[in-house]
């Protein structure tokens, strides 16, 4: 009787979780077909020369990777800005045949991978970039690392730099295959006995940690000797598995919109504005193999053979979960020189009331947190009565932190950094709040003081417009890149 009962009641609970998947699935296509607006040729092309993991044709060295990214991109112009039926009229679209923006995103090495070899061999350093994002996004840290003697390689992850439908058929097993593949020729390039790094933005962290968890067991994976972080994805919030219900319904005749969580304009050349229900999936997949991963390592004592990992993250960050960062890896890994850079909110005295609770007590854990096994650097106000910023550095195994004098401060109307502005310097001549020509005519830029109006009067939201997408303090980042060059190459 008692098995009979628990029977029935193991089937009440199933049919109650199908029937809230099919509520979801059908409550999300209702208000997509509802809210978005009509899908574009960008938002449906599926390229046939991307590369997939496993597949007969895909590409099983850089070289060819490459070769396969010619191709791509080579599709990309014929089936998109030669078509005028299926190419973009705005001014300043990205799909517009000529535009300034579409010849940043076609003629430049912004949304490409490649290789820049330096005239004296220190190193090497490999760049991940994030989700919906290009190569362009880690362009400054790669080129620090270069005026170091590193040689850089830089991998457009599958499913990026062309257009963001190719994201609705992208998945993590199409990253980390590409990433296995670069690693192994940048790697080659630093050379026996010289530094090998991975830098990995936003969903280029995961990677590059899941690749690090890899080669402890894989003789024929390079070990890097430094990961250094921008803004890692290592959480992402447990809504995002209600994705996989999002778009259920996608494949129904009128319900493809289901299959996204924004069309928006596309005006960034190396960022894409729309966002497909799977990438959001599959960031979300890739998360959780990671903390798998990790955890096996940690119980397995694997983790003290683990690169030296330097990360740096906003307070803020409305992106992924900041906590996570120090949760899920730092406070995982043993003590070995590890460092986790935290940028602050400003603390003004005049901006006290302005400032949204949750970062004051995201703050106030870190404030607050013991001795840690790992060295915690807070880059903020050296007071609410001062602009200026400084370090305030707490050493491995203390309580007491010091203040490192930067010779920073903080822009006007800059209240905090986010997770876009982590690793662009702010001098950038696109992205940067003070922006500088860099040799490209440059007729607009994104960075710069954002539109002013009302509520509606913009196809975007004027929120998004004003989000910081430069580190008025990267300075602190090059500091980190030179120590540790420095250290390595001695």
């Amino acid at each position: 009787m008692a098995l009979r009962k628990a029977y029935r009641l193991a089937i009440k609970a199933l049919a109650l979780m199908a029937a809230l998947w099919i509520a979801v699935a059908v409550g999300f296509a209702a208000q997509a077909w509802w809210r978005l607006p009509d899908l574009s040729a960008w938002h449906r092309i599926a390229f046939a020369h991307e590369f997939r993991a496993g597949h007969a044709d895909a590409a099983r060295s850089f070289a060819a990777y490459l070769e396969q990214e010619a191709r791509l991109f080579a599709e990309l112009r014929q089936r998109l800005y030669d078509d005028a039926g299926a190419a973009s009229t705005e001014p300043y679209g990205r799909y517009t045949p000529g535009s300034p923006v579409a010849r940043l995103a076609l003629d430049s090495a912004g949304n490409r991978s490649g290789v820049t070899l330096a005239g004296e061999r220190r190193g090497a350093v490999l760049l991940l970039h994030g989700l919906t994002d290009a190569p362009y996004s880690l362009h400054a840290v790669g080129r620090a690392l270069h005026e170091r003697g590193f040689h850089v390689v830089a991998l457009r992850l599958p499913g990026h730099g062309t257009t963001p439908g190719a994201l609705t058929r992208v998945s993590w097993q199409d990253w980390d295959a590409a990433v296995t593949i670069a690693a192994r020729h940048a790697a080659s390039l630093a050379g026996s006995g010289r530094p090998f790094y991975i830098a990995g933005y936003s969903t280029g962290a995961p990677l590059a940690l899941l690749y690090s968890l890899r080669a402890l067991d894989d003789p024929s994976a390079p070990m890097p000797r430094r990961l250094f972080l921008f803004s890692p994805a290592i959480g992402v919030s447990e809504f995002a598995v209600m994705t996989q219900a999002a778009g259920a319904l996608a494949f129904v005749p009128g319900l493809q919109k289901a299959s996204w969580l924004d069309v928006l304009p596309e005006y960034d050349p190396f960022k894409y504005n729309s966002f497909p229900v799977n990438a959001a999936n599959q960031v979300w997949r890739l998360t959780r193999e990671l903390e798998a991963q990790l955890r096996a390592a940690a119980e397995a004592g694997k983790l003290d053979r683990m690169p030296t990992v330097t990360a740096f993250q906003s307070l803020v960050d409305s992106t992924v979960l900041a906590a996570d960062v120090g949760r899920r890896l730092f406070m995982r890994l043993p003590a070995r020189g590890h460092e986790l850079v935290v940028f602050d909110i400003n603390r003004q005295e005049f901006l006290a009331g302005l400032i949204a609770p949750g970062p004051r007590r995201a703050f106030d854990e870190v404030a607050a947190a013991p001795a840690l096994p790992f060295r915690l650097a807070v880059v903020g106000n050296r007071s609410p009565a001062s602009a200026e910023v400084v370090e305030w550095v707490r050493e491995a195994g203390q309580r007491d932190t010091v203040a490192v004098s930067l010779g920073l401060q903080w822009p006007d109307a800059v209240l905090s950094l986010g997770h876009i502005a982590v690793p662009m310097p702010l001098d950038d001549p696109l992205y940067g709040l003070a922006p500088q020509p860099d040799g490209e005519a440059r007729v607009f830029t994104l960075g710069g003081p954002a539109p002013r109006g009302e509520s509606g009067a913009l196809v975007v939201p004027l929120g998004s417009l004003a989000r910081l997408r430069s580190n008025p303090f990267f300075p602190v980042i090059v500091g980190r890149l030179d120590e540790a060059a420095r250290a390595d190459t001695r």
